[in-house]
Parts: structure tokens; C-alpha cells; sequence
């Protein structure tokens, strides 16, 4: 009976390295296609950053929450990527991987031709030269960007790529849908930051202040903030008496104390809907943690609520959030409430407009 446990122990020892396999989850079906083609020892991955040697090449595996998030060469370190705050060096480091590592039916130059990927200086074999003593610099002109390596001053390898939200992130529309709850609900703020006074203009009322920013698409999405002074302390206006302004704020800044909730209805792919209640401070947090900058626009004012609008603007890769709010003044004078919203994401920023014409026909129907 004992020999017989012990048999069985070690067949259960053998089976979990293949159990572990199985149960491995990949953010999009290239990531699993990259990990299976690498022959990745799936025992050996560990929760956070693994660094694995492929050939004489390092590469990099992301594993969040048990889920492979990213998979590529180490061209950069941690500490540059942090200080970075770009999705264009995972990009870079993913992108060389591929095309080393393609697609059966997708070569290295079909790749680069139809992503509109181009190398301006050097090609894709002197990525493997790349070390820590080159020089690494990037820009973006004209919805393109061009990241160039550089040693001694001269540049040594330059490339050029769309900024597009599915190629540089690396997941097509229904990927990047599917886990926006998901990346809502681990997102999260830093500390309240002080209010810098020396940004705050004042107004034809006492002792109120508009911090200006910017606007977008039109004169009536902006990214203003408003301001109230008692005694000495400035805080954000969320009161009954100021429901536009006090709206604004709680849509826009993360700086404000008070406890909302977004019901939300998430329109997808395929005119699918999905519902999911989430923190607003979570929502601001997805947006900023994400390059986003949000911008409020209200659309009407009556005795109950307050309808409008919130872009989230991605730059980096040009695409927008759109969030069609309705928020109870009763939720404003309490400083806590639900707000029913809902969210359309990763909208090409040229289709925006389209967006709200459709929006505020539905709306007037």
C-alpha cells in the first residue's frame, strides 16, 4: 500500500509541470502563439517579470495576475520603461520578437509592409547589436513615430511605425474591450495632490477659481477645473448650488475625496453590450494610468440631473473613451451616488464625431 502511494506521488509530481502548462491564460491569441513558438518551460514562470534566454538573447515575460501580458526581447530596463511611462518600448521590444519569431503565413517583410512599419536606418538584424551603451531617443510627427538607437552621436538604427493603438499595443479591438473592466478595477490612484494656487485664475465670484486647461474637438469640452476658497484651504466645488461645475470635477479629477460609482453599460464589438459597476475614482485612474487626458462636456441641465459628456484622449496612440454620463444633483448635494454611463472604447480618433451624431440621434429619437 505504501510502494503503491508513492508510485502515485510521483505520477502526480510528473503531471504538474503539464497541469501548470494547461493552465496558463495569454491577454491576446499572438502572446500565446509567442510563448508556445519560444517552447517557454512554463514551471519555471513565476508571477511578475521573467527574464528567459532564448538563442543568446534575452527576452522578457510579463505574468500578471497569472496571465502572460507581454512577451519580448530586453532591449530596456525596468527603470527607463518607468520613467518612460510609454507604451512604445514594450511595443519595440515585442514587435523585434515577432519578427524574428512570425506568423507561418505572415513573413518578416509581409509584417513590415502591412503594419507600415518601415526601417529608416539599418535593419531588423542589427536589433541584436543593441546594447546598454547605445543611445535611445523617439518622437512622433504626423500620427508616426520614429525611435532611433544611437552610438557615439551617430545614429545606428532608426525605425518608424503608425501610432495605432492595435499595433502598438499589440491586441485587435475585441482584445482590448474585453479586459477594460478588468484594468478599471485594479487601476489606482496615488495620494491626493496638493493644489498648486499659482495655477488657479480667479473669478467674477469670491473666492472662486477656475484652474484652466484645455479643450478638445470644441469650445465645449474642456478640461477646466473649479475651485472654491474657505478660510485658506482651496478644495474642488461639489455642491448643489455650482451642479455644472461641480459635475466637471467629479468627472475629471482624481484629487477629489468623494465617493461616486458608475453604473455602466459597455458597448462592444458587434453591438454587444456588457454591465458592470465600478468606482469613478477607478474609471479616472484607468484613464490617467493609461496616457489619457478627459475632457467634460454637459449637454443639459434640469431639476433632477445633469447629462453629458467624457472623452478620454489617447495621443500616444490615437484613439479616444467616450463615457455619455447622467448624473442625479441629488448625488451631488450628497458627495455620493450612482452614475449611469455609458462607454464605448478605443474609438479611432477620426470616428469620434461619428460617435456623437449617432449618439444624439438615438438620444433625440
Amino acid at each position: 500500500m505504501v510502494k503503491l502511494r508513492y508510485i502515485n506521488l510521483l505520477i502526480c509530481l510528473c503531471l504538474l509541470p503539464l497541469c501548470a502548462k494547461s493552465s496558463v491564460l495569454y491577454r491576446t491569441a499572438e502572446l500565446k502563439r509567442l510563448y508556445e513558438t519560444l517552447q517557454v518551460h512554463t514551471d519555471s514562470i513565476h508571477e511578475g517579470l521573467n527574464t528567459i534566454s532564448i538563442g543568446n538573447r534575452l527576452v522578457n515575460i510579463r505574468i500578471d495576475d497569472g496571465m502572460v501580458s507581454f512577451i519580448g526581447y530586453m532591449l530596456f530596463s525596468e527603470e527607463m520603461k518607468a520613467m518612460a511611462h510609454s507604451p512604445i518600448l514594450d511595443f519595440l521590444e515585442r514587435y523585434f520578437l515577432q519578427l524574428d519569431y512570425p506568423q507561418a503565413d505572415r513573413s518578416p517583410n509581409k509584417m513590415l509592409r502591412e503594419d507600415r512599419v518601415k526601417f529608416e536606418i539599418g535593419s531588423p538584424k542589427l536589433v541584436a547589436t543593441l546594447n546598454a551603451d547605445c543611445a535611445f531617443s523617439y518622437s512622433c510627427e504626423h500620427n508616426r513615430y520614429v525611435a532611433t538607437w544611437s552610438r557615439e552621436g551617430q545614429p545606428i538604427l532608426s525605425v518608424s511605425f503608425p501610432a495605432n493603438h492595435e499595433l502598438i499595443s499589440g491586441e485587435n479591438k475585441i482584445e482590448s474591450e474585453q479586459f477594460v473592466e478588468t484594468d478599471i478595477r485594479v487601476s489606482q490612484l496615488g495620494p491626493l495632490k496638493p493644489v498648486n494656487k499659482d495655477l488657479l485664475t480667479s473669478t467674477l465670484q469670491k473666492n472662486y477659481f477656475i484652474k484652466p486647461g484645455s479643450t478638445y474637438l470644441n469650445k465645449h469640452l474642456t478640461s477646466d477645473l473649479y475651485y472654491q476658497q474657505i478660510d485658506s484651504v482651496f478644495s474642488l466645488i461639489c455642491n448643489e448650488s455650482h451642479p455644472l461645475e461641480s459635475a466637471a470635477n467629479m468627472m475629471l479629477s482624481s484629487d477629489n475625496p468623494l465617493s461616486f460609482n458608475l453604473k455602466i453599460k459597455q458597448i462592444m464589438y458587434g453591438y454587444k453590450k456588457k454591465f458592470f459597476d465600478i468606482p469613478l475614482r477607478n474609471w479616472i485612474a484607468y484613464c490617467q494610468n493609461n496616457g489619457c487626458e478627459l475632457y467634460f462636456g454637459a449637454e443639459s441641465l434640469d431639476q433632477e440631473m445633469i447629462k453629458a459628456s467624457v472623452i478620454a484622449v489617447n495621443n500616444a496612440e490615437k484613439y479616444n473613451h467616450v463615457l455619455f454620463v447622467i448624473i442625479p444633483l441629488k448625488a451631488i448635494s450628497q458627495g455620493s451616488g450612482d452614475i449611469e454611463a455609458q462607454l464605448e472604447t478605443f474609438i479611432p480618433m477620426q470616428n469620434v464625431t461619428n460617435l456623437f451624431a449617432k449618439y444624439k440621434k438615438n438620444n433625440n429619437k
